[in-house]
């Protein structure tokens, strides 16, 4: 089974032009996932925070968890959302749900002391996108007939690919040649990059937005 529905749809925009080829990289990313744990540079206690679980709600950034108290050598702390939202309090030694995160602070041999922080990252995860085909097409206009520039990783004339899909790195690349850019004329062109998974048939629209397709190579919008 594909990862297909697993794809989120992302919005961004593409400056490219007529001499120059197109190359260009476009990570694909499904969920958030663990980025690390780092405890604060002056606290006092040396025990551990592990990252038990990242669901799909977790908001992608550092979420921080503060202790807040300490009675019998027991701590007890407060993690926010990287918005400053309180989302979950807690003690040592029991796991709990925080916004998204599982979380398990655990003890060591020195004890917490209030202000004791640790800071989690939540990153995008690559998502393994094996076995499916990519097709981008860019109109004249939104919702126009003409189509202005098209690119495959799966040509159906059996050509070389313009568009590379890797697997478990979630990664296409762009492979669109300057011969062909030449023939596209300068203007802003509406887009979509469409995953299919052959096995079942079934397309979602993996990125969309605007080319912005100068006569010269160009920094300038």
């Amino acid at each position: 089974m594909s990862n297909l529905a697993l794809i989120q749809p992302r919005p961004i925009t593409f400056r490219t032009s007529q001499n120059t080829d197109w190359l260009d990289g476009l990570p694909i990313v499904s969920q958030p996932g663990p980025g690390g744990v780092v405890a604060g540079s002056a606290n006092i206690g040396n025990g551990s925070l592990a990252i038990v679980g990242v669901s799909v709600g977790a908001k992608r950034g550092v979420h921080v968890l503060v202790i807040t108290g300490v009675a019998g050598g027991l701590a007890a702390f407060t993690v926010t959302d990287p918005s400053g939202l309180v989302t979950g309090r807690g003690v040592a030694g029991v796991q709990i749900y925080a916004g998204g995160l599982t979380l398990a602070l655990a003890q060591g041999s020195m004890p917490f002391a209030v202000g004791d922080t640790f800071a989690v990252s939540v990153l995008p995860a690559p998502l393994d996108i094996s076995g499916l085909t990519f097709a981008l097409d860019a109109r004249a206009a939104k919702n126009a007939a003409t189509v202005m520039l098209q690119a495959f990783s799966a040509p159906a004339d059996g050509s070389v690919p313009t568009i590379v899909a890797g697997t478990t790195g979630g990664n296409l690349a762009m492979r669109v040649l300057r011969a062909t850019m030449a023939r596209c004329p300068p203007g802003q062109y509406p887009f979509d990059i469409l995953a299919t998974d052959p096995a079942t048939g079934l397309t979602v629209t993996a990125f969309y937005g605007l080319i912005k397709h100068a006569a010269a190579a160009s920094l300038q919008d």
